[in-house]
């Protein structure tokens, strides 16, 4: 089943990184001539306007076709001022950016349902297990027990009882605990160290999760600030990326592909893995890693999509940036601003680039097949 959600999620994701495209090229007047999702032979479509929706037989992307985006292209005279290079360059901008754009402000709204629909996972102080021969078991405390006080400090979250516990290693101390709704008082012992020889007091449970939702408010300043916000996950996104594709990330991953050990947590992931993690998590019912999950995607998408890279939109962006600098230089010099980078420059770097993303892309699948991603949150 989550499966399913999450092939239907990427559905959406696409159609709405499309979507921003179509609907600012809308904006600033260009026609756009075709609106699909996927590629290959179209499977169904239907004209509405000037504009052809459609669904085609691969579901891997999709596409919206602008008039003029293509300098050989022929123009219809009664077209003209429509075309997507007879815009401003900051309205061109626009229209290449919102694809990415959008991706951030989806993983904006599955944030934001993550922290004020579902709730932040935390540790309660309702104990969930008690250790054998711990400290806590030989006090009495039972599994449901909730520590309301710990030596006369009221507790109502797990950290503040560790807090408490581990300052008082060697004291015999109060627990005050809520059982079946009525409050008893036990005497324990704290331990000195814990199991694996720490210096620290030690009480031997494990508390019970839950998740604790977040005011509207409160959950919308959540999703752009703290260590949930898009800002922040996008900083850490950036980074992991940037240690992933540098020489010696793409080395060490490829260099472990072979081996019969863990899986390497630091290499790429397939779409197929992005699934077997996801499936993973919600089938413990982790709602709140699932949503998680799919900002971090979007995020990832919205960086990736932006790169100065050709055929990807930041490449667009880059070549609409180089023509923009020339031309400034041809304006200051008295030289009509007309100039066009040649296609054909970038058509080598475009093909590289699709073709690094394609070997990576089933490198990554055959990692994810032979070594399932969901292995790394087990």
């Amino acid at each position: 089943m989550f499966v399913a959600m999450f092939v239907a999620s990427l559905i959406v994701v696409i159609m709405f990184h499309e979507f921003g495209h179509y609907a600012t090229a809308k904006l600033f007047g260009m026609k756009v001539e075709k609106f699909f999702l996927g590629f290959g032979p179209t499977l169904w479509s239907v004209r509405r306007g000037e504009t052809e929706y459609g669904v085609k037989a691969i579901p891997a992307g999709g596409f919206v076709k602008i008039l003029g985006m293509s300098q050989y292209e022929e123009v219809d005279p009664a077209d003209a001022g429509r075309t997507f290079h007879e815009q401003a360059a900051w309205k061109r901008a626009i229209v290449l950016a919102a694809g990415s754009a959008t991706h951030f402000l989806v993983a904006v709204v599955l944030l934001f349902c993550a922290l004020a629909f579902v709730g932040l996972p935390s540790a309660s102080n309702v104990v969930d297990f008690v250790t054998d021969d711990s400290p806590a078991q030989r006090a009495g405390l039972q599994q449901g027990d909730a520590i309301v006080a710990v030596d006369g400090v009221a507790t109502s979250d797990f950290e503040s009882v560790r807090e408490l516990v581990t300052a008082r290693g060697g004291a015999t101390i109060p627990l005050v605990v809520d059982r079946d709704g009525s409050r008893t008082e036990l005497s324990v012992t704290v331990a000195e160290e814990t199991p694996d020889g720490e210096r620290q007091g030690f009480l031997g449970v494990a508390p019970t999760a839950v998740n604790q939702r977040l005011p509207a408010g409160e959950a919308l300043v959540g999703t752009v600030a703290g260590d949930f916000s898009v800002v922040e996950l996008t900083r850490l996104t950036f980074r992991g990326l940037a240690e992933v594709f540098s020489p010696t990330g793409l080395s060490n991953w490829l260099g472990s592909i072979g081996d019969q050990g863990p899986r390497d947590a630091s290499g790429p992931v397939s779409l197929v893995g992005i699934g077997q993690v996801v499936n993973a998590a919600g089938a413990a019912g982790d709602v709140f890693a699932v949503l998680g999950l799919l900002a971090n995607l979007n995020i990832v998408l919205g960086i990736l999509n932006i790169l100065p890279l050709p055929p990807l939109d930041g490449g667009h962006l880059a070549v609409l940036g180089v023509e923009q600098s020339v031309n400034g230089v041809r304006r200051l010099r008295g030289k009509r601003p007309t100039w066009r980078l040649d296609p054909s420059v970038v058509t080598p770097v475009a093909l590289a680039v699709i073709l690094f993303f394609v070997v990576l892309s089933l490198t990554a699948l055959y990692v994810d097949i032979t070594k399932p991603a969901s292995e790394l949150i087990q």
